[in-house]
């Protein structure tokens, strides 16, 4: 092994500790008490690991330290309505992101018409703008029209954060399959809508995979337009409920198992579609 190849290997080395350690030591918190945690010296693993952190947060009780019994977690009722909000705006979302991107991203993937380029560069321009700039006229808009505090109207406020995103990476994964497949099946008698799904979209597994995971964590991770539209509200999603959760609750423990419950769904898609993501042409297709 050349000095070169070893410099690079202990570089990625290097940042997989600092990306993982600090997961690994949120994990380890979550399977302590809070007299372990903080003693002295400090554990590197749990000594007596607990899933109590977990199980009170799903409306269970636990025995602590001394068989002193632990109450159910008083913000519980709103964690568990955020991660079902989160779970269900998320998969809505997703799935009305790819049957509405799709179509668009193909013609502009691998259609030439006036206009294309223009089309394409306000679609990318659209999701410039940080959320946090538009919020104001989107709050007063819902508050007239009935949809703050709704599941329903996150999901319409969501859809303009996937969709723009979703056309640029599938039109760019779109752009770079061959035309002659599409052509030899046009040749066959298939329209070109026909040529699409039947032809196009099974091609297109790999690229559609990776933007379903990439619309799931756009909406899992989504704060900003939730907490302004949802908060305190039967929608609230998981992030401002998390939020919510660190500024009322001083048990480090509790805090740690629900940053891991909200880490799992984004980590399960990850490693799905890892071999996918490593594969997927993120080519500008300006």
């Amino acid at each position: 092994m050349n000095g070169r190849r070893l410099l690079i290997y202990g570089f990625a080395a290097l940042l997989v500790i600092w990306t993982i350690v600090p997961i690994y030591w949120l994990f380890n918190m979550s399977l302590m008490f809070k007299t372990e945690l903080l003693a002295s010296p400090t554990h590197l693993y749990p000594h007596e690991p607990t899933v109590s952190n977990y199980t009170r947060l799903f409306g269970g009780t636990a025995i602590g330290p001394g068989g002193a019994e632990l109450p159910v977690i008083g913000q519980a009722p709103i964690i568990q309505r955020g991660l079902r909000n989160s779970l269900i705006v998320a998969v809505i979302v997703t799935i009305l992101t790819m049957v509405i991107s799709l179509p668009v991203a193909y013609a502009l993937g691998r259609l030439n018409f006036r206009g294309r380029t223009a089309m394409l560069f306000a679609i990318i321009t659209s999701r410039s703008y940080p959320p946090i700039a538009i919020i104001i006229p989107f709050v007063l808009l819902y508050s007239q029209v009935g949809l703050q505090g709704t599941v329903r109207g996150l999901v319409i406020i969501y859809l303009t954060l996937t969709i723009p995103m979703i056309i640029w990476v599938m039109t760019s994964f779109f752009s770079s399959l061959p035309r002659t497949v599409e052509a030899a099946a046009r040749v066959d008698g298939n329209t070109r809508w026909q040529a699409f799904y039947r032809v196009i979209l099974p091609m297109s597994w790999p690229g559609i995979a990776v933007a379903t995971a990439i619309s799931f964590m756009v909406c899992w991770n989504e704060f900003v337009f939730s907490q302004f539209l949802a908060a305190g509200s039967p929608a609230q999603t998981l992030p401002p409920a998390i939020s919510t959760f660190f500024f009322q609750i001083s048990q480090p423990t509790e805090m740690a198992a629900v940053s891991i419950i909200s880490i799992i769904p984004p980590a399960i898609l990850a490693y799905l579609f890892q071999s996918r993501i490593r594969s997927l042409n993120l080519v500008d297709p300006l």
